[in-house]
């Protein structure tokens, strides 16, 4: 594997339709293996396929739904700064997203516990005192989100999913909590999902970190 490159703690269950559609990954970049199909996403460029594409051809040939794929990224936060690996504010001045979104089930992703919390009517917007809204404004903007969710997912608007997030090591939801509450209510299982990424730990960290989880 690349040094530079960090991977999701996750398998995620996407449309192969969706993995078909990138271009192969640079020569340069080698991670993963042969079997494993698995997406490469890099600040400022597509994103691109690592491995599997004939495993992917196969699924969408045979018309099913959704195959496991592994995320690998770019870390663009140095190995010695881990300050900026575990502290939000550090870690902002790093982040980036995947070029595109991608289609999947929720009931996959909820399976994965990756949530930070979840988010109907009764907690909307409920985040913090430096985010404080009024009762009447929180109602009116999840019924906004709610009206516009009855019409079919949107894709502009994915969830996001933050590699490595959780000390650096575990993905977690980045945003999205208040659309996969609406979502399960109801019973919307195709979501978009975009990935965010910034750096990753020393392996020897990972490794010692991850017995935790």
């Amino acid at each position: 594997m690349s040094t530079s490159l960090g991977c999701s703690s996750e398998l995620y269950y996407i449309d192969p339709q969706d993995i078909i559609a990138l271009d192969d990954a640079p020569a340069s970049f080698s991670a993963g293996t042969d079997e494993e199909v698995s997406v490469l996403i890099r600040p400022g460029a597509a994103d691109c396929l690592l491995n599997g594409r004939i495993t992917a051809e196969q699924a969408a040939m045979h018309k099913m739904a959704y195959i496991p794929v592994r995320i690998f990224f770019q870390s663009v936060i140095p190995l010695w700064n881990l300050p900026a690996i575990f502290i939000k504010p550090l870690r902002q001045n790093y982040k980036f997203a995947s070029s595109r979104s991608y289609h999947m089930s929720l009931a996959k992703l909820r399976e994965l516990k990756i949530e930070r919390g979840f988010r109907n009517a009764e907690n909307a917007y409920k985040i913090s005192k430096r985010w404080h809204i009024s009762d009447e404004q929180r109602i009116a903007k999840y019924n906004q989100l709610l009206n516009s969710l009855k019409k079919g997912y949107d894709d502009n608007y994915p969830i996001n999913i933050m590699l490595c997030r959780r000390m650096g090591v575990k993905d977690c939801v980045d945003d999205g909590h208040h659309r996969i509450g609406i979502c399960v209510e109801y019973n919307i299982d195709r979501i978009a999902v975009c990935f965010r990424a910034a750096g990753r730990l020393p392996r020897w960290l990972q490794k010692l970190l991850l017995r935790f989880f």
